[in-house]
């Protein structure tokens, strides 16, 4: 539907598609989207702390943030690292920052090397 609108030449026709999805998705700009990687050079140390990390967002108390994850990252192994990721989203970047730093505070307590977490807030690319 969307290459219809390029074939045209209808930016506006787009413009507005694009702004109701993003609107009924809860994308930005309608809410913020983050984007948690977590990479290892070996995969069993991926999976562990992807899974600790989600163990983590079980059973934290994040209202107002949709976490969605671990998964598989869409290109799984890129150059030597493993890669899962989580995606949140919320309509507050408040409660959104406030999450992110207490994870990244949870991670470091959990001997989680920081260097092996990427958070991309606002990310334009999920890959």
């Amino acid at each position: 539907m969307r290459l219809q609108y390029a074939a045209r030449h209808d930016y506006s026709g787009f413009y507005d598609k694009e702004l109701r999805f993003r609107s009924w998705m809860h994308y930005p700009p309608y809410s913020a989207l983050s984007n948690v990687l977590v990479r290892a050079a070996k995969l069993d140390d991926a999976l562990r702390w992807s899974g600790t990390l989600g163990a983590w967002f079980e059973k934290t108390r994040h209202e107002g943030v949709r976490v969605l994850g671990p998964a598989a990252a869409p290109i799984v192994r890129l150059k030597q690292d493993f890669r899962y990721h989580f995606v949140l989203k919320s309509e507050s970047r408040e409660k959104m920052h406030r999450l992110l730093r207490a994870m990244l505070a949870h991670a470091a307590a959990a001997k989680i090397p920081r260097t092996n977490l990427v958070v991309d807030v606002d990310a334009l690319w999920l890959m």
